[in-house]
C-alpha cells in the first residue's frame, strides 16, 4: 500500500498583487514576518499589516507621479526592502539592483533601465547619490530612503491611502 501524500490546497493568482490579497484573505492575523528592531526586540508583523504597509507605499509613489514608471529598488533583504519591491512591481516596473553591484554596474542599471526613481536606506542612497551626480545621463532620478518613508507615517500617523 502507497503512502497517501496530502498536498496543500493551492489557488490560482494572475499576478503579485493578487497573490497578496488573497493570501492575506487566508492568513490576515497569521505572522508574515518578524523582525529584530535596533535595541534587539523582535517585532511581529501579520499578512494584514504588511499589505497596509505596500500599499501605503504604493499610495505615495503614486502620489509622487512614479504610477507606470520605473523605480529602481537597493538594499539589503529586509522588511523594508520586500515593502519598497511589492509596493514597485504593483504600481510600475520594479528595477531590482543588486546592493553587491560595482558603481559602474549600478550606474548603467539606472540608465539603461531609465529608473524615475530610486529606493533605498541611507547607506546605499549616499553611495548611489556619489556616483550617479557624476556618471548618470538622468539628472531627475528621485532618490527615495525607505525610512524616511516608513518613518514620515509613523510620526503622522496617516494612511498612504
Amino acid at each position: 500500500m502507497q503512502k497517501q501524500i496530502k498536498y496543500f490546497n493551492t489557488y490560482e493568482i494572475k499576478d503579485l498583487k493578487d497573490m497578496l490579497l488573497k493570501t492575506v484573505a487566508r492568513n490576515s492575523n497569521k505572522v508574515a514576518f518578524k523582525i529584530k528592531t535596533d535595541d534587539g526586540k523582535i517585532v511581529n508583523k501579520t499578512f494584514k499589516e504588511f499589505k497596509e504597509d505596500v500599499e501605503g507605499l504604493a499610495t505615495k509613489l503614486i502620489k509622487m507621479n512614479l504610477k507606470n514608471k520605473r523605480i529602481a529598488v537597493m538594499g539589503k533583504n529586509s522588511y523594508s526592502w520586500a515593502i519598497s519591491y511589492l509596493s514597485a512591481t504593483i504600481i510600475g516596473v520594479v528595477v531590482p539592483i543588486d546592493k553587491e553591484s560595482t558603481d559602474g554596474n549600478v550606474v548603467d542599471f539606472i540608465n539603461k533601465s531609465r529608473a524615475e526613481a530610486l529606493i533605498a536606506d541611507d547607506k546605499y542612497l549616499k553611495r548611489i547619490k556619489e556616483i550617479t551626480f557624476l556618471s548618470t545621463e538622468k539628472k531627475s532620478t528621485k532618490y527615495l530612503n525607505i525610512f524616511s518613508l516608513i518613518d514620515e507615517r509613523k510620526k503622522n500617523d496617516f494612511k498612504w491611502k
